[in-house]
C-alpha cells in the first residue's frame, strides 16, 4: 500500500467498499489509488480527508523507511538457536 495512514483511517471507518461508496466511488477506484496504480487528484485528496476527518498531509504521507546501509546491525534481532532433539525430549 502506498498510503499507510490512509489505509489505517479507512479501516477505522469499516471496509474499503463502504468508504468508497460513501464517496460515490467504486471499491476498485479506491483500490487503484491506495496501491499507487492511479493518483489521487487534489480534489480527491480533499474529499477523502474531509470524509475521514484527518489532515490530507497526514493521510497522504509517503512512508520513508531507512535504507539497509543506514541500519545499525546491533539493532537487528539475533536469531535464537534451535534446541537439539535430545534437549526437546529430555
Amino acid at each position: 500500500m502506498k498510503y499507510l495512514n490512509l489505509v489505517w483511517a479507512i479501516r477505522q471507518q469499516g471496509s474499503q467498499f463502504r468508504f468508497a461508496a460513501s464517496l460515490g466511488e467504486s471499491e476498485s477506484w479506491l483500490s487503484r489509488r491506495l496501491t499507487g496504480r492511479c493518483d489521487f487528484s487534489a480534489e480527491d485528496r480533499d474529499r477523502v480527508a474531509h470524509a475521514l476527518g484527518y489532515p490530507a498531509e497526514w493521510l497522504f504521507e509517503t512512508p520513508n523507511p531507512p535504507s539497509h546501509e543506514a541500519a545499525d546491525d546491533s539493532a537487528r534481532p539475533h536469531s535464537v538457536p534451535k534446541p537439539r532433539l535430545a534437549e526437546v525430549h529430555a
